[in-house]
């Protein structure tokens, strides 16, 4: 009995374990896919630490205003005649020495250097924000166009398959005539040559399908072996009609929703700033400073009391040797303790200086020479982003124009091939048309449906890169 319910475990258990994988699969929505690309990317990565670093200079700026503070120590043997620091008495003996400093000094005035270092700190802080915005937009915008060919290629092989069914469909009903002698055995002929193309296009469908599934694993870093599947969306309206949008109005969209054109503008202001900050360099600066510094001797000594002497002193008085005594303190030292030299011999300064630039080796004048450069190819830079975007912007309303055109054709084109290949296909059912023309008509028709299909993803993806300059949000089911 004991046996058997752990049998049953094991089994169910087993059974668990197999069925496991048919619901492993994850499906993802375009949003989902956006979202972990942009969590996942490399390029997001490295953004983000641009900006922190820019977060890092923007802090050092602002901490210029205040005093800084140092600590110091010296340990030392002094040998021969010296300057004993604790007596400051000339000795001639070795002695060990030891002191300390505190120095705290703090700029008062720079003719704005600080500020504007802060400025150009803060701006390139805001340049970085609108590049990492700029990658994500990006980002979205590549995801997006792999989630539609992926679409796209889902429904081209499912359009591969119905052709087929409708092939195999054909044959059964060349076969029915065949067998009751309506037909030769020969017209079957083409109809399994459309069967074998047909099997092909599955195949060729299957392994596009296959390629686009990796390219997109491959963005949102996965692995190639990681089961997963697309959400395939219903309806996918084309919110912006190319036949509408003016130039002049997707230009100003453009540059009012593209961050890159805001991060250049912002790294202009940094540049502005680099000049005033090498400005600086031409004027006076005036700071405040204070120190704090003691000193210990092995020769320090302290003095405990005073004893009376008499001293003897031989002096003449009207040339006679007379011997006079004077008395005279004499103090008692002995030796000081190491932590009472540090409060004895203790010393603070306050001070204001003055820094005059009178002559620098030429230094600050090539520092603002080098800052207006940096200026000019800032502006280089966001007038070429501009003009990129023009032509960019001019090439993405022709392209949207010129699919919309394309699909429209398209469709047209389908619908009249359908139209003949049912009409062809009552005429084969009466016996007034053969297989071979049946099958040409059927090629042609496929051909159209393929064409209309690749119009059709081709205008939706050309209509999300007219939002993505609009500045709308890349969605494509509402």
């Amino acid at each position: 009995m004991k046996f058997s319910k752990y049998f049953l475990v094991a089994l169910l258990l087993q059974l668990l374990t197999i069925s496991s994988p048919l619901y492993s699969q994850e499906i993802w929505s375009l949003e989902k896919c956006v979202s972990f690309a942009i969590e996942k990317s490399l390029q997001v990565e490295g953004s983000n630490l641009s900006l922190q670093g820019t977060e890092i200079d923007v802090n050092q700026a602002r901490h210029g205003r205040y005093p800084n503070l140092s600590a110091s120590t010296n340990v030392g043997w002094n040998f021969g005649r010296t300057i004993d620091p604790t007596r400051n008495e000339f000795i001639t003996e070795t002695f060990f020495n030891n002191g300390f400093s505190l120095n705290s000094n703090v700029m008062l005035f720079n003719s704005g250097r600080i500020n504007n270092t802060i400025q150009q700190g803060i701006s390139n802080n805001k340049a970085s924000l609108k590049d990492l915005e700029q990658t994500k937009r990006d980002i979205s915008l590549n995801v997006a166009s792999l989630y539609l060919n992926i679409l796209f290629a889902k429904e081209n092989l499912q359009n591969a398959e119905n052709q087929l069914g409708l092939t195999l469909e054909q044959l059964g009903q060349l076969n029915k005539q065949i067998a009751v002698g309506n037909r030769p055995e020969n017209d079957k002929l083409d109809i399994e040559a459309q069967k074998a193309t047909n099997e092909q296009t599955i195949v060729e469908a299957r392994n596009n399908l296959t390629i686009n599934m990796l390219n997109l694993k491959q963005l949102l870093r996965l692995d190639p072996d990681y089961d997963m599947d697309i959400l395939t969306p219903g309806e996918m309206p084309v919110d912006t009609d190319p036949d509408i949008v003016t130039f002049s109005e997707l230009y100003q969209s453009a540059l009012n929703s593209q961050a890159s054109v805001a991060a250049n503008e912002m790294r202009v202001k940094s540049a502005q700033l680099g000049e005033k900050i090498a400005k600086a360099e031409f004027l006076p600066s005036i700071g405040a400073g204070g120190s704090l510094r003691t000193n210990y001797s092995n020769k320090g000594l302290n003095i405990t009391g005073y004893t009376s002497s008499i001293i003897e002193q031989t002096v003449f008085i009207n040339n006679q040797e007379v011997t006079v005594g004077f008395p005279q303190q004499i103090p008692q030292t002995q030796k000081s303790p190491y932590f009472n030299q540090f409060s004895d011999n203790l010393s603070y300064g306050v001070g204001i200086s003055m820094s005059i630039p009178i002559y620098n080796n030429y230094t600050a004048k090539a520092g603002l020479q080098r800052a207006q450069l940096n200026t000019e190819r800032a502006n280089l830079n966001l007038t070429q982003t501009k003009e990129t975007l023009k032509i960019t912007v001019g090439q993405a309303l022709s392209d949207a124009k010129a699919a919309k055109a394309r699909y429209l054709a398209s469709e047209k084109t389908k619908t009249a091939q359908n139209n003949l290949y049912n009409n062809a296909i009552k005429r084969f059912e009466i016996g007034n048309l053969n297989a071979f023309e049946l099958t040409r008509l059927k090629t042609s028709m496929e051909s159209s449906s393929i064409n209309a299909l690749i119009a059709k993803y081709d205008y939706l993806f050309r209509t999300k890169v007219l939002d993505f300059y609009l500045g709308k949000p890349i969605v494509l089911a509402k």
